[in-house]
């Protein structure tokens, strides 16, 4: 008889990606650890992917079918997965993506053996053709710097985190959902993935969660990303350029200067980064991405930066602090030529 509570939910939240499915719910169903439900939410897909599914699925009582009322987008769906999710652990594993036979059972045992409450191991990569040599070389060099930055120890502590993260905000410390096991408590505390972003978004959550609890780094290969021409980080820079790389770092700055989960990188014993440093340098990053958008003849912009500011409370207010902080600074740099000269 299936648990009504298992140990592991698995997430898997699909939109039209009838073309993989059957690999990624194969290395599911080859799992060594068995105490697990799969989550399948499906947000109006067109191609039958919900069909293929069930189908794929047939005679295992572990999967349960979702099919979102409406669209709720990427990280809606991802969201809504963890919402309908039974287990004490939740697992992602998405559409494209497979995971290795011993997966579950490697990164749970981490987890449970060092009291870590988040962790993620390394993956390889599936490129198909038509993936630019430059977006391989990006994926085999973060690989990399992932190894560098905890070679020195597997279980990570928050202090050492927010030094990281400070550094570079933009850098995903993980890498894809795929590579991950959280516990459910973590979403109950520190909140669920952020709609505001649509690109760094598993990097903005990854960083609010390990700068507040401990986690693990398995440094095995447990997982394969697949990487092609219809993902969504291929489209979003072929149509959201603005969005995803002006606005959803700005969110990212705003979060650490002022989300209430980002405390420690506030912390300057910490990070060597002041609070009024962090705000300063989000306010005239905002004041810029505003002016972009209103000079813009293209209306998305602006649609674009409305969307963000719903998000984020007096973002607006910020980024006109931040133009008037940047027009003092060029008079007072003006200042400095004409007495040097």
């Amino acid at each position: 008889m299936l648990r009504q509570t298992p140990v592991i939910s698995i997430c898997l939240p699909t939109y039209n990606g009838k073309e993989h499915l059957g690999e990624c719910i194969a290395s599911i169903r080859a799992q060594t650890f068995k105490d697990f439900e799969v989550v399948l939410c499906d947000d109006e897909s067109s191609d039958g992917t919900l069909d293929l599914a069930r189908e794929l699925a047939a005679g295992d009582p572990r999967f349960r079918f979702v099919a979102n009322p409406r669209r709720f987008g990427l990280v809606g769906n991802w969201n809504n997965c963890v919402k309908q999710a039974r287990g004490e652990w939740i697992k992602f594993v998405f559409q494209d993506d497979i995971i290795s036979p011993a997966c579950l059972e490697k990164i749970l045992a981490a987890c449970q053996q060092s009291g870590s409450v988040f962790g993620f191991c390394e993956r390889d990569f599936i490129f198909e053709d038509g993936v630019p040599q430059a977006q391989r070389d990006w994926f085999d060099g973060h690989k990399q710097k992932l190894r560098l930055d905890y070679a020195a120890k597997t279980v990570l502590n928050p202090e050492d985190i927010a030094a990281l993260a400070i550094k570079s905000p933009v850098h995903n410390l993980v890498g894809e959902p795929t590579v991950t096991l959280i516990h459910k408590s973590v979403f109950r505390e520190l909140g669920v993935f952020d709609e505001a972003l649509i690109q760094v978004c598993d990097a903005e959550y990854w960083c609010r969660v390990m700068i507040n609890r401990r986690s693990v780094f398995v440094p095995e290969s447990l997982a394969a990303f697949r990487i092609h021409a219809k993902a969504t980080t291929a489209l979003n820079i072929g149509k959201r350029v603005f969005r995803m790389g002006v606005l959803d770092l700005l969110v990212l700055q705003y979060r650490f200067a002022f989300g209430k989960h980002f405390a420690p990188v506030r912390n300057p014993q910490r990070t060597g980064k002041s609070i009024l440093s962090l705000r300063k340098d989000c306010a005239i990053a905002a004041a810029q991405a505003f002016r972009k958008a209103q000079s813009s003849a293209d209306d998305s912009l602006h649609a674009e930066w409305k969307t963000v500011r719903a998000h984020c409370p007096g973002l607006q207010t910020l980024a006109y602090l931040g133009g008037i902080a940047g027009f003092l600074g060029r008079i007072k740099r003006g200042v400095v030529r004409m007495i040097g000269t």
